[in-house]
């Protein structure tokens, strides 16, 4: 194999392998204002915030919003019990879950908008019990 080829080969395995391997500067994210928040709070601001756009999207649009998102909604609560995060928090996502696989049961029957627009409050109240901040009352298409 000539010089000039082995060269070609290596520096893509070069470049590659730093881009696996990181700078290594400690930081997650570069900003050292992010980096200082806890990762609880950081997941339970982004799991607020999806409760909270799922409740105003049910109570604007009803059973028929339920529908479209519940499915994905659920499945990005499940795996909290995998998270190294305090108890309270497993707790108040296990509630959340109960609550959210509940409702899919009810839109399985004859779920009405008031059924699930009072399910959807009691979801975004226990999104309330969790660590972070988020827009409660988001405004959605």
């Amino acid at each position: 194999m000539s010089l000039g080829r082995a060269c070609c080969l290596s520096v893509p395995l070069f470049l590659t392998s730093l881009l696996a391997v990181g700078c290594g500067s400690g930081q997650k994210s570069g900003r050292p204002d992010i980096d200082a928040i806890p990762e609880e709070e950081l997941r339970g601001a982004a799991v607020k915030q999806s409760l909270y756009e799922f409740r105003a999207k049910v109570r604007k649009r009803g059973v028929s919003a339920a529908k479209a998102d519940l499915p994905d909604l659920l499945e990005s609560l499940q795996g909290y019990e995998k998270l190294k995060v305090s108890p309270a928090y497993k707790d108040t996502m296990k509630q959340i879950v109960d609550k959210v696989q509940a409702m899919q049961g009810d839109l399985g029957g004859s779920a009405t908008k008031e059924s699930v627009t009072k399910t959807a409050d009691e979801i975004g109240a226990l999104a309330d019990k969790l660590p972070g901040q988020a827009h409660q009352n988001p405004s959605v298409e």
